[in-house]
């Protein structure tokens, strides 16, 4: 879940280790290690963290069912599903295999995986900038906060809990 104060996180990395170059993140979907716990029924694969705008791509995986709390991004979104179906709360739409999502920055929505998905939802998305999440879905009030820097201290944490190699995910810092 992301944090609910805010605090002085920094990727960790000295700025002579942090690499600039072009990379490739292999994504193992099968690999059930490699999804970090994120929220009930939810998880995520980092793909990279970008700690000049705070921004990160992950891999999502959600249950049918499962849903996030309500929440608006301070930069835009895009999304592309590659598993399931999904949809915003606020919205009619659903998106299923092969669809792609433009989200601009600001609008409160509530992300749920539908219950009649007939697996469950793999969605690669590239975030620009923070999260915030609100206690209720109109005239919400600050619940919790997430960026590419939260999204990195909780990776390591569940590397380290798992017994994997932490230094994995200093390739992925940008």
């Amino acid at each position: 879940m992301p944090i609910i104060a805010f605090n002085s996180v920094t990727d960790g990395l000295d700025p002579g280790r942090r690499s600039r170059e072009h990379f490739i993140a292999n994504i193992d979907v099968d690999d059930d290690r490699l999804w970090v716990p994120y929220a009930e029924g939810v998880w995520f694969q980092p793909c990279c963290f970008n700690v000049t705008s705070g921004g990160f791509s992950v891999m999502l995986k959600g249950l049918p069912g499962a849903k996030l709390g309500v929440h608006y991004h301070v930069g835009t979104v895009r999304g592309y599903t590659m598993r399931g179906h999904w949809r915003y709360l606020e919205h009619d739409w659903v998106a299923k295999p092969g669809t792609f999502i433009y989200e601009p920055a600001g609008e409160a929505h509530t992300l749920v995986i539908t219950d009649d998905s007939p697996e469950p939802a793999l969605i690669l998305f590239m975030i620009e900038g923070g999260l915030i999440y609100l206690d209720k879905p109109v005239d919400g009030n600050f619940a919790a906060y997430e960026d590419g820097f939260t999204a990195l201290e909780l990776s390591r944490k569940h590397y380290r809990e798992t017994g994997m190699d932490v230094g994995q995910l200093d390739l992925l810092v940008r």
